[in-house]
């Protein structure tokens, strides 16, 4: 069996899940999306061997709180062929700002043995809106990430406009820290768009300054459709 057919095989108790779980309970609680994009990316950088990846994730939300788990295919050195995340946050609005506070577990299936490949990370966002224009700052930490990275931050800031009902421009800049030197220098700018109520294609250029570092650091062009439950 090959390592991609291995992580489709992985992802699919993600993807009945998101399937079954609403079904089960009040839609009203419950979101779900299932996503196809031409390279998974992840704080900046490709994950999937500038192969197409797919994903899918459903959430329960009661009230500002939240759980939810989420699947998606990589491909990187050590073997790994799916990512899975379980998270849990809190996420209220205080006057005009809007916070996410979370917890992520994180696994890297299929990773070769004696690979450190569960962790966990811990984030916070506060988010406004200026009319059609909003920003967001995002605070990432993990006290012992993936492999021999040790504690790791990636803070990003970015910068949206609506451009219609329907479709949204975005910017971001980021920056991965590794044990309190500076990693890398990473940012994307694109638009998304709503096709329909249910789905969406979002059309991006990623780039770090670290291109010597290999070509997962290079700038790529990403295009991701999504379908929301």
């Amino acid at each position: 069996m090959s390592r991609r057919t291995r992580a489709f095989t992985g992802l699919s108790s993600v993807f009945i899940a998101v399937l079954a779980v609403p079904a089960i309970a009040g839609a009203q609680d419950f979101s779900g999306e299932f996503g196809v994009a031409t390279e998974n990316t992840g704080k900046g950088l490709g994950k999937s061997g500038e192969e197409p990846s797919v994903s899918g994730s459903f959430e329960f939300a009661q009230g500002d709180f939240y759980a939810g788990v989420s699947g998606s295919t990589v491909d990187i050195a050590q073997g790994a062929d799916a990512e899975i995340i379980v998270s849990a946050g809190y996420a209220p609005t205080v006057g005009a700002y809007k916070f996410d506070f979370s917890a992520m577990h994180k696994t890297l299936s299929g990773a070769a043995a004696g690979y450190d490949n569960r962790f966990m990370e811990y984030q916070a966002d506060v988010s406004r809106a200026f009319g059609p224009v909003g920003v967001r700052m995002r605070a990432n930490y993990s006290p012992d990430s993936s492999g021999g990275t040790g504690e790791a931050w990636w803070l990003e800031a970015q910068g949206g406009v609506a451009l219609d009902s329907r479709t949204r421009a975005t910017v971001a800049l980021g920056e991965r820290i590794k044990d309190g030197d500076s990693a890398y220098l990473a940012w994307n700018a694109g638009v998304k768009r709503k096709l329909t109520d249910r789905i969406a294609l979002d059309v991006r250029w990623y780039d770090t300054d670290s291109h010597a570092l290999g070509e997962t650091y290079e700038g790529r062009l990403v295009g991701a459709l999504t379908f929301a439950l």
